[in-house]
């Protein structure tokens, strides 16, 4: 049945697959869940690799969710690294792919990963909140069918182009230029540390830039005054984000990404929302009050 279950899901329509998300959550968890089983059967897998997976088997008796569906280690790993969508997968493990497990079995906790009935060490503990950029999204506003998001993000993450730039800029020689750009996106499959996921297109879809300027981004100590002298190392929008208004059906959103573009570009931040949120047709535009985007240095 090689390759039957991914030619199925992604051969759905943006309605089809509302229509069982919607009737069907379960359903959709399995159909992914067999993408990502069947695209790993093809794959040689590397000795380091299968002792990584021993490993992570002991550490966590009670096993590994990603983004709330129930995975193996190594589609743990496949998810984290590429993404929901098995289209953006390589046919192979790379090495990179064996320093991110290895540096996951140090400590160094991906975005969107739980691990179900274990008991996680206080180090570790540590790692997973002291991820390099975590983000919450909130709003203290009364619901509003014209507002997108309301409930917090499960989290946020750098993606390896971000890291590495900074890694460069701060204790390196190759010096970082910061955006001028930073295109809020909308996802419908998870992206992961190199990018990947399922972009909205089509239905007037379209990033929206919220450039890196003292008016758009609070400072950590709250509002747009002055050089940022807060504790807690979060900024957030200063202003409204709109997307403009849906033509079409988008899909079920689940994810959101900050790139350096609002087409193409770098992927630079991606994180979970707590709850999904189905666009379609006529639907007001989706919006991110101000204050509800959070992104935090910690």
């Amino acid at each position: 049945m090689a390759k039957e279950m991914r030619e199925l899901f992604h051969s759905m329509s943006a309605e089809e697959r509302i229509k069982m998300h919607e009737t069907q959550p379960e359903m959709v968890r399995t159909l992914r869940r067999a993408t990502y089983t069947e695209h790993l059967g093809e794959m040689a897998v590397p000795g380091a690799l299968k002792k990584w997976d021993v490993l992570m088997k002991h550490a966590y008796p009670g096993g590994v969710e990603v983004w709330k569906i129930p995975v193996s280690w190594l589609e743990a790993l496949m998810v984290v690294r590429y993404g929901e969508d098995t289209r953006s997968w390589p046919d192979g493990f790379s090495d990179e792919d064996v320093l991110r497990a290895q540096r996951w079995l140090e400590g160094k906790h991906p975005s969107g990963v739980s691990y179900p009935h274990s008991t996680i060490e206080k180090a570790s503990l540590v790692a997973l909140l002291g991820l390099g950029l975590a983000g919450f999204l909130a709003s203290a506003i009364n619901w509003d069918p014209a507002v997108l998001f309301l409930l917090p993000l499960l989290g946020s993450a750098m993606t390896d182009f971000l890291e590495n730039k900074l890694v460069d800029n701060f204790f390196r020689t190759t010096t970082y230029s910061r955006p001028t750009v930073l295109g809020v996106a909308l996802f419908t499959a998870a992206p992961g540390e190199t990018g990947g996921g399922t972009e909205v297109s089509g239905g007037s879809y379209a990033r929206v830039d919220l450039p890196p300027l003292n008016t758009n981004w609070n400072a950590t100590q709250g509002g747009t005054s002055g050089n940022s002298s807060g504790t807690g190392g979060l900024t957030d929008n200063a202003v409204t984000i709109t997307f403009p208004t849906p033509s079409a059906n988008w899909g079920v959103v689940t994810h959101m990404a900050i790139f350096d573009a609002t087409s193409a570009g770098n992927m630079l931040i991606y994180g979970s929302l707590a709850q999904s949120k189905t666009i379609n047709n006529g639907d007001p535009a989706p919006t991110f009050p101000a204050g509800a985007l959070d992104v935090t240095f910690a």
